[in-house]
């Protein structure tokens, strides 16, 4: 018999089965269902995870700060050598007259730094370089790459850098993104397990029903990939639905989240994150439900192909 004429019988008899029971097909979809909405939910603990670090670690940044006589060409000159380092993510280049134009609106309020300023009568102010790193863990690597800098070490020029000051926030934040990032892993290996687990002891269920079918295939003298080739198709058939069931849910459930995670997350909208990320959701989600569904079905019905 051809490979093309087996494979359409195992599949034509297992949607048969597939349909016969109903009642088990749709308790199985249904667990497949809350496993995949287990897994969702660890990608969006993830993601809101990744995504609040990232807030933290956009508010931390180093700045060096210029003398006011020193020539802006030196400083521009820096900011190009800097931008080729290749852990930083961006340089922003705040002249004097910003520096000032700031310092003057933050201290408003304050009479005697306004009085101060007026007796000074010029801007006492040098410009800046405001560098930030892509990870947190890279900016001590970026300050020994710019302290070889000539005009970094020239002490006409640099009047300070501030990463000393921030060191602690940045190594306090690394151990912190650490410990959330174990966290949350850990969280996703453990409920990844728990859902592999109930989704087999479930299909055990849906293949002890057929069980009788089983032993009369085996009498006949079956070969086992006839025997487990239904239960397959039957299993990748519960990942498909349960995973069209788990994205049309997600719809309404991430519009009703993203109220609370816009105020609880720095702005993030969960819905936006869901849709925007659709195409990976789909592909983890899918790839999951059918690996579930095609695995659980070879485990489950292993006891009843021994000999």
């Amino acid at each position: 018999m051809s490979l093309g004429l087996d494979l359409k019988r195992i599949f034509r008899e297992g949607l048969i089965t597939f349909w016969r029971n109903k009642v088990v097909s749709f308790s199985s979809v249904l667990v497949m269902t809350l496993s995949l909405l287990v897994l969702s939910s660890l990608l969006f603990i993830n993601g809101v995870v990744n995504f609040s670090l990232n807030q933290l670690q956009d508010r931390v940044d180093i700045n060096i700060y210029f003398f006011p006589d020193t020539p802006v060409s030196e400083i521009k000159d820096l900011e190009e050598k800097i931008l080729l380092i290749p852990e930083v993510r961006d340089v922003s280049y705040i002249s004097k007259e910003k520096a000032f134009i700031d310092f003057q609106s933050r201290h408003s309020d304050d009479d005697l730094i306004k009085r101060s300023l007026e007796e000074l009568g010029d801007n006492p102010l040098g410009a800046s370089l405001n560098i930030r790193a892509k990870e947190s863990t890279q900016y001590e690597a970026i300050i020994t790459a710019i302290e070889t800098e000539p005009v970094v070490s020239n002490s006409e020029f640099v009047e300070r850098t501030n990463y000393h000051d921030n060191k602690k926030i940045i190594d306090r934040l690394n151990q912190f993104s650490s410990v959330v990032r174990g966290i949350a892993y850990a969280v996703i290996l453990f409920l990844s397990i728990v859902s592999v687990l109930v989704v087999l002891s479930t299909m055990r269920i849906a293949i002890y029903s057929a069980k009788d079918d089983i032993v009369v295939k085996r009498l006949v003298g079956a070969e086992h990939r006839y025997i487990r080739g239904p239960f397959t198709v039957i299993g990748v058939l519960y990942g498909i639905i349960a995973t069209i069931i788990t994205l049309i849910i997600l719809f309404p459930i991430t519009s009703w989240l993203s109220g609370i995670t816009m105020t609880f997350f720095g702005g993030m909208s969960i819905k936006n994150y869901f849709i925007n990320n659709i195409i990976q959701f789909s592909i983890i989600i899918g790839g999951a439900g059918i690996l579930l569904g095609f695995f659980s079905s070879i485990l489950a019905i292993r006891k009843y192909l021994r000999v």
